[in-house]
């Protein structure tokens, strides 16, 4: 008989802990939890371009070919300087001056023979978001070559020595944010001249220890490793 009695009670006592909780949970308790139903992405901010910009750059030299170059002459530096002006959104176009100078190396004469290479052309190229810290520029620049040397070790001919020839120069720079207008940040530059460089030219190959004559075939290439920047102006919107 006890046990029926407190059946009678622990069942009441049960059900209206129950209702309880329901009415509980019924309540607006202030809690909000996620949404994860899908929603359409804000619309794009407005981006900042400009109309024009400077480009330039320089550092170390390394000659690729042909074999008579990098066995006589090694490199000392290369530098370049463009003014741009965009033509399409994140394309711009300009002119571009390049310098490079070769030096004698441990293979080479020992005398203080030069090559200097003085490349000017036309240069397109194009850029990634201003708005963004990091900022990368792809470009190519082409046109005509003058060769110049000096302290050469055979007289030089009537006129100096003097050759002509065309360069091709792909460049990629990665920069990082100095301000909205300037980037400074690492680059490489390839440069390929239809130009077939010859020691015999200044006698380098009297000084080559094993100089061949084939040596002196293909073109002249060389990379350069350095800093570049890039500076904008003539601030504009465009979305």
């Amino acid at each position: 008989m006890k046990g029926i009695k407190i059946n009678k009670v622990f069942f009441p006592v049960l059900i209206g802990i129950l209702i309880s909780f329901h009415c509980f949970s019924q309540q607006d308790t202030g809690m909000r939890y996620p949404d994860h139903s899908l929603t359409p992405a804000p619309p794009a901010t407005e981006e900042t371009f400009y109309k024009g910009s400077l480009q330039a750059g320089g550092g170390v030299v390394y000659a690729l070919s042909n074999k008579a170059l990098r066995s006589s002459l090694g490199g000392d530096y290369e530098g370049h300087f463009s003014g741009n002006f965009v033509i399409a959104q994140h394309l711009y176009a300009g002119v571009e001056t390049e310098w490079t100078q070769f030096g004698n190396t441990e293979y080479g004469a020992n005398i203080n023979t030069l090559m200097i290479l003085y490349n000017a052309g036309v240069k397109v190229g194009y850029y990634t978001y201003m708005q963004n810290d990091f900022l990368f520029c792809y470009s190519l620049s082409a046109g005509p070559s003058l060769i110049q040397y000096s302290n050469a070790y055979t007289p030089a001919p009537k006129g100096g020595f003097r050759e002509t020839s065309f360069f091709l120069t792909p460049n990629f720079l990665a920069s990082y944010r100095v301000n909205n207008e300037l980037r400074i940040g690492l680059e490489i530059t390839y440069t390929f001249l239809s130009y077939q460089f010859n020691p015999v030219l200044t006698g380098l190959d009297q000084k080559i220890n094993g100089y061949d004559p084939s040596w002196a075939s293909g073109p002249t290439m060389y990379i350069e490793w350095g800093f570049g920047l890039y500076w904008a102006f003539d601030e504009g919107k465009r979305k």
